[in-house]
């Protein structure tokens, strides 16, 4: 599993995503299955992608296909499918669809893509490759934010809560709401980058499968062009 968010206020399209590749096994004894899960095997993988065009992807649910991470199925679709091609947003979001449905499974695996139209409107769409969907997150010219993964915390954060009294009765805590229509650009990429951390530390005290962590990576997407505020980077 993982977490991804992606955010589209009016300055433009933020991406992040976490870094860790997590297995899960299990292990036959006698007539008992014994799940062993969250097998932490790497916080360098890569989930969050610029295409041509200034396309983010990015990636959550099976993070290996046929024992690969799907870092590199994704790098290998843009370049069969889009290099040397000007392609929508939309037109991304289908090809990505229709090249993972043909892998073997379908893997159980979903997809943001972002970016402008030609009328520099955002766009921002959800791939979900097991049950061959691909639908529009966002209206025009509405902000929010749109994330998938391990969302639990961060829906528990935004989210109104009700607590239980002594009295076995259900109070709501005060909930206020997220302004999106009035965050910056760098509001959005706070925003990002604090949904990833309260995720990973969150889950680092409880009694979960450790499916998010490692460094975070951040795309932001704008009509005029794309780059990363970070991104891990190879080293000795």
């Amino acid at each position: 599993m993982s977490f991804i968010i992606t955010l589209y206020v009016r300055e433009g399209i933020v991406m992040a995503s976490d870094s860790r590749l997590a297995l899960n096994k299990t292990m036959q004894q006698g007539e008992q299955t014994v799940l062993h899960v969250s097998v932490g095997l790497s916080d360098s993988n890569y989930k969050t992608f610029l295409a041509p065009g200034n396309i983010g992807i990015s990636t959550f649910g099976e993070a290996a296909i046929q024992g690969v991470p799907i870092a590199g199925f994704v790098e290998s679709f843009i370049n069969e499918r889009l290099r040397g091609q000007t392609l929508s947003v939309h037109d991304v979001a289908k090809a990505l669809l229709d090249y993972f449905c043909q892998l073997p499974g379908p893997p159980e695996t979903g997809f943001h893509v972002a970016g402008y139209d030609g009328k520099g409107s955002a766009q921002v769409w959800r791939v979900l490759v097991r049950a061959g969907q691909a639908v529009q997150v966002n209206a025009k010219d509405i902000h929010g934010a749109a994330w998938d993964g391990e969302g639990d915390i961060v829906h528990r954060l935004i989210n109104p809560v009700w607590v239980k009294d002594q009295a076995g009765n259900y109070q709501q805590l005060p909930a206020f709401d997220i302004p999106w229509q009035f965050f910056t650009l760098q509001e959005a990429i706070d925003f990002a980058t604090f949904a990833l951390r309260a995720t990973t530390d969150a889950i680092r005290f409880q009694a979960r499968p450790k499916t998010v962590g490692g460094p975070i990576d951040v795309l932001v997407i704008k009509p005029d062009g794309a780059f990363w505020v970070q991104r891990k980077e190879l080293h000795a």
